[in-house]
C-alpha cells in the first residue's frame, strides 16, 4: 500500500477518465465508425480543467483549433483530391502553427489542431464537406461531455484551501516573531513569502469560478485575510532588516501574551539599543501583532 502513496488519484484525473468514458459511449449510440469515437474521446481529453470556468476556456480556444484544422485540411483535399503532397502537408503545418501560435497566441491548441489537419488532408474520404462536419460534431460532442463532467461531478471548490494556507501562515508567524523580538535570533522568511505566493494563485482560480460556489461577500473576506496575511509578513520583514532591535513595550508584550506568545515575565529590556531602535521595533511590531489578532478574528468566524 505504501508504494500507492506516490500515485495520488486527483480529482481532475478521476473525471477526466469518466468524461472520456461517457464520450466514448455517447458517440458510439449514434455511429459506428471508430475514428468518430477517437474525436469524441480526445475533445473530452483536451477539455477537462480544474474548474469548470477554465474548462470552458479551453473547450472555446480547441474548438478554433478544430476549425483552424478542419477549414485548411479541406482546403488540401479540394486542391488535391487524389493525395495530399509532402510538401504541402508540410506547409499547412507551418501555416496552422503560426496562424495559433504568432497570430492567436494559443499555444496549446496547435498540437490537436495540426492532428485535425493532417488527418483530414492525408485521409481523403471522398465528401470534404460532410467529413469536415462530421470531425467538428465529433469533437464538440467530447468537449460538451468534459463541461458537463467538469459541472456536475464534484465541481472545484479551494476556498477551504485558502483558508488551510491562511492557517499554516497563522501558525508560523508568531513562532517566527518569538525568534527575532525575544531570541534576536533570525528567522527563515522564504517560507512566508512562498505561502503568500501560492495564496494569491489560489485567490485567482477562486476568482476564476464564476459559474460555482463563488459568492462576492466571500471573495471579499478571503482578499481580506490575505492582505491581513500580507501586512503580517512585511512587518516581520521590516522588523529583521533592522541593524539594532530595541527593548519589547509593555503594550505589544502583552498583546503577545493574549495571542500565546512565550514572553518571559519580567519583558525583555536592557539591550544596547537607542531610543529610536525601540521607537520602530515597537511601531512594527504593533501593526504585525494587530494584523495577527484581525486575521484571527477573521478566520474564526462562521463560514
Amino acid at each position: 500500500m505504501t508504494r500507492w502513496k506516490h500515485f495520488p488519484l486527483g480529482l481532475r484525473t478521476l473525471k477526466t477518465g469518466i468524461a472520456v468514458t461517457l464520450a466514448v459511449l455517447l458517440v458510439r449510440l449514434f455511429v459506428t465508425d471508430e475514428l468518430s469515437v477517437f474525436y469524441a474521446a480526445f475533445g473530452a481529453l483536451i477539455a477537462m480543467e480544474r474548474t469548470f470556468s477554465g474548462s470552458l476556456k479551453q473547450a472555446l480556444s480547441q474548438l478554433i483549433g478544430v476549425v483552424a484544422g478542419t477549414v485548411l485540411g479541406s482546403v488540401m483535399l479540394l486542391l488535391f483530391p487524389q493525395a495530399t503532397p509532402a510538401w504541402a502537408a508540410g506547409i499547412g503545418v507551418v501555416l496552422l502553427l503560426l496562424l495559433l501560435c504568432n497570430v492567436l497566441k494559443l499555444n496549446f491548441v496547435a498540437s490537436f489542431s495540426c492532428i485535425i489537419f493532417l488527418s483530414a488532408s492525408l485521409t481523403p474520404t471522398g465528401n470534404v464537406l460532410r467529413d469536415s462536419l462530421f470531425r467538428l460534431r465529433d469533437t464538440a460532442a467530447g468537449i460538451a461531455v468534459a463541461l458537463v463532467v467538469n459541472a456536475v461531478i464534484v465541481p472545484y471548490n479551494n476556498k477551504a484551501r485558502i483558508r488551510s494556507l491562511l492557517t499554516q501562515l497563522r501558525a508560523q508567524i508568531p513562532q517566527q516573531v518569538e525568534s527575532i523580538v525575544i531570541f534576536e535570533r533570525f528567522p527563515d522568511l522564504r517560507p512566508n513569502v512562498e505561502l503568500l505566493r501560492r495564496i494569491d494563485r489560489e485567490l485567482q482560480l477562486y476568482h476564476n469560478q464564476r459559474f460555482f460556489h463563488r459568492r462576492h461577500d466571500e471573495e471579499a473576506a478571503l482578499r481580506g485575510c490575505r492582505q491581513l496575511a500580507g501586512r503580517m509578513v512585511e512587518e516581520l520583514e521590516a522588523i529583521c532588516g533592522m541593524d539594532t532591535l530595541g527593548d519589547l513595550s509593555t503594550e505589544n508584550a502583552e498583546t503577545m501574551r493574549t495571542l500565546g506568545m512565550a514572553i518571559p515575565e519580567a519583558g525583555i529590556a536592557g539591550r544596547k539599543c537607542t531610543r529610536h531602535d525601540t521607537i520602530v521595533m515597537n511601531y512594527h511590531l504593533e501593526k504585525l501583532l494587530s494584523a495577527c489578532r484581525y486575521l484571527a478574528e477573521l478566520m474564526e468566524q462562521p463560514e
